[in-house]
């Protein structure tokens, strides 16, 4: 994938979000990254929004979901990185009924969600539920998200769409029955 991203966007406690809109599939994808005191995590991520590389090693990469290839390959080739479903500091949470191994991850220190495709944020719909027709079993997903509730959820980054830099737990409790 080809894309060409636009800059590093940082989000406090050491994240920070980059995107770019993939015509192929008519969407803005967006990537996410930590960086903590263990390393980077870049999550689901497009090409990297410079030339340089992430200041600190190691490098985590994670797909949110099986259809979030984008460039992880290419990346985890070029800086030696490690392709995971575990990264370091992360909860993983499973969502079933969403896409193939969707998963979300919880950074608990800073109260951060990183989503693949459960739930989307775009203009101009804003905050969402993936549409019934890319669910394999909507009615579970709905039932998975309430996982989420479960945890002290303040900020959102999405694979698609601009992040909820605050009340994140509240505004997916408006979602759900």
């Amino acid at each position: 994938m080809s894309l060409s991203p636009g800059p590093l966007a940082l989000q406090g406690d050491g994240f920070a979000t980059w995107r770019a809109y993939d015509p192929a599939c008519k969407a803005e994808l967006w990537s996410t990254c930590f960086r903590g005191s263990e390393g980077t995590v870049l999550f689901d991520p497009i090409h990297w929004p410079d030339s340089s590389s992430p200041s600190s090693a190691p490098v985590w990469i994670v797909k949110t979901n099986a259809n979030h290839d984008r460039a992880c390959v290419d990346l985890a080739k070029e800086w030696k990185a490690f392709l995971t479903d575990h990264p370091p500091g992360f909860t993983s949470i499973p969502l079933h009924g969403a896409g193939e191994a969707e998963t979300a991850y919880f950074h608990r220190p800073s109260g951060s969600l990183v989503l693949g495709d459960a739930l989307i944020n775009l203009a101009p719909h804003g905050l969402m539920l993936l549409p019934d027709k890319y669910c394999t079993d909507p009615a579970l997903l709905r039932k998975s998200l309430g996982k989420l509730l479960d945890f002290p959820v303040r900020r959102i980054f999405f694979a698609h769409g601009d992040p909820i830099l605050q009340d994140g737990r509240e505004r997916i409790q408006t979602l759900l029955p």
